[in-house]
């Protein structure tokens, strides 16, 4: 595997998510500005006391939590794994930052998590 793709994946595995007032970002850490992605996920449409609001917003969380990590159709196995893990642990932080118990409680019923 080229040795910048496999940086990357790792890169991309380094994922952050944060809320401030309505929205939430979905990022990656890396080297320099110009390798870092992110996406912003807006949320300040939604009513996130309600279950149908937090499934809105998970929705939007998991998109730009793909968007950002390694696309999951590569053919790499290895590379697969990484792609799924960064999902994984952006959307976790993103709901975790967003700190509402109906997004919370709507993740944990989707992925079997405990946070």
């Amino acid at each position: 595997m080229p040795r910048n793709l496999k940086l990357r994946a790792i890169v991309a595995c380094s994922l952050f998510a944060t809320s401030l007032s309505s929205f939430a970002a979905v990022s990656t850490s890396g080297a320099s500005q110009d390798d870092n992605l992110s996406r912003v996920v807006k949320f300040g449409d939604l009513d996130l006391t309600h279950s149908q609001g937090a499934a809105v917003l998970y929705t939007r969380i998991r998109s730009a939590a793909r968007e950002v990590c390694v696309p999951e159709y590569n053919w790499v196995m290895e590379m697969r794994a990484i792609s799924a893990k960064c999902r994984d642990e952006a959307i976790a932080r993103a709901v975790g930052e967003v700190n509402a118990p109906a997004l919370t409680a709507y993740y944990q019923g989707r992925t079997g998590a405990k946070r």
